[in-house]
């Protein structure tokens, strides 16, 4: 990925120190009907607990936890938003690290008359916490559709980025971003209009982010273009990013950003492109994952891909969750285009055994053709982060299990979780 910059590149992969390196890491687990409990990752002795909203355990991908204890549930309100019900989707759930709140956020939706046509003016509003715990993030997308007859015409969106203090006040204005005037020839502005999408550390915001521009589209989405934005004195600014960024998976700083490249399958197919993890830092980019290198699967119908994936503190090494779209007892239909193989089909097969699995790769960083080397393979576990430079903390068989990837040892726990993704490591 080559950073748009007149700032001459230079690698800091090795060299970037980062703050969260030398504070001690934090574990929450969410647990039903309505808790969130933190356990020391030394000892996995339990420290306490916090009462959070049942819904925040049903989805908790809509809650977000960082150092310092701070929580956050809300549930997504993303454009178009339904004409009625709107109750919900204003209300945020908030743990200050002491007690809890109701935010409530500027969800609208209205309309009125433009000639023959119907005007609705939108915005949806997604808040996120800080990394110091000082305020509150929002980024929204605010819409202006024409529709007629229930089909819509025209959209015109400004993406806009704010902060305020913890109570949701005190508002200051980051960013704000016109869109071009986009109209909607399938008679649906999201299958061909862009809109703005955040990705935020998960500490919270920090001193960057990332926005990417993006169409739903109809059957898959295309990226439009990503900019990172980073304060520096209080003013942030934006710097666009070349080529644009798919799927974020981690990022440390504006130069080492770790990204997955789906697949383009639709239509009912799972597998009809190259499954790929890039890292990308300052003009270097390096292949962590590829699917077809790695399973050689290009006959058959199963798509092999990284659910998730972690950068360690001092930016040496990559741990990956590798899943697929189909499981080894499973029948295996050929792909679109495929042939039949024998020896391709009984090779996934016993690939599909393994998964889900955790990679973890070396960055030697030496030169630019030097390619990761693993260091580690997990089968039947999946990633939750790093705990330090040398441990990841996974889930084994529920189990919350932290493994030192130089030593090959275990430390192995009594705390059982329902998945990886109810797991919070800070």
């Amino acid at each position: 990925m080559r950073i748009q910059t007149l700032i001459p590149a230079f690698c800091v992969l090795f060299l970037f120190p980062t703050s969260l390196a030398a504070q001690s890491k934090r574990v929450w687990v969410l647990r039903a009907p309505g808790a969130a409990v933190e356990y020391d990752p030394a000892t996995f002795a339990e420290k306490r607990t916090v009462k959070v909203p049942a819904e925040a355990v049903a989805s908790p991908q809509n809650f977000s936890v960082n150092h310092l204890g701070q929580m956050l549930f809300a549930e997504p309100a993303a454009l178009p938003l339904a004409e009625g019900g709107l109750a919900a989707e204003q209300k945020v759930w908030f743990w200050d690290g002491r007690a809890a709140a109701t935010l409530v956020r500027e969800v609208a939706r209205t309309t009125s008359t433009a000639g023959s046509n119907l005007s609705i003016a939108e915005s949806a509003p997604a808040p996120y916490l800080s990394a110091d715990g000082e305020h509150l993030y929002w980024f929204s997308n605010q819409a202006r559709r024409l529709q007629r007859d229930g089909v819509d015409l025209s959209t015109k969106t400004t993406w806009q980025s704010w902060r305020t203090d913890l109570a949701g006040a005190g508002r200051e204005d980051l960013a704000s971003i016109l869109l071009p005037d986009c109209s909607c020839p399938t008679g649906g502005c999201e299958e061909s209009c862009p809109y703005g999408e955040a990705w935020v550390p998960d500490d919270g915001v920090g001193s960057f982010f990332l926005l990417t521009q993006l169409v739903a589209g109809k059957t898959q989405p295309v990226y439009k273009s990503t900019s990172v934005y980073e304060e520096s004195a209080g003013k942030w600014t934006a710097t666009p990013l070349d080529p644009p960024l798919r799927r974020v998976l981690d990022a440390a700083n504006a130069n080492a950003i770790l990204e997955a490249i789906p697949d383009t399958a639709c239509c009912g197919w799972a597998n009809q492109s190259d499954d790929q993890a890039l890292l990308h830092f300052d003009s270097k980019t390096l292949t962590l994952f590829d699917e077809q290198a790695a399973y050689k699967n290009p006959d058959y119908d199963v798509s092999f891909y990284t659910e998730n994936g972690k950068l360690s503190h001092n930016l040496s090494s990559v741990a990956l969750t590798i899943v697929a779209t189909s499981q080894a007892n499973k029948p295996i239909q050929l792909a679109e285009d495929g042939q039949a193989n024998p020896e391709e089909s009984q090779r996934i097969r016993k690939a599909l055994l393994d998964l889900p699995a955790v990679e973890v790769k070396r960055i030697d960083g030496k030169s630019n053709q030097d390619s990761p080397r693993r260091i580690a393979f997990l089968p039947h576990a999946t990633l939750v982060g790093w705990i330090n430079d040398k441990e990841i903390l996974i889930v084994e068989g529920h189990l919350l299990v932290a493994y030192n990837v130089a030593s090959g040892a275990r430390r192995k726990s009594s705390v059982r979780v329902d998945d990886a993704g109810h797991v919070f490591l800070r």
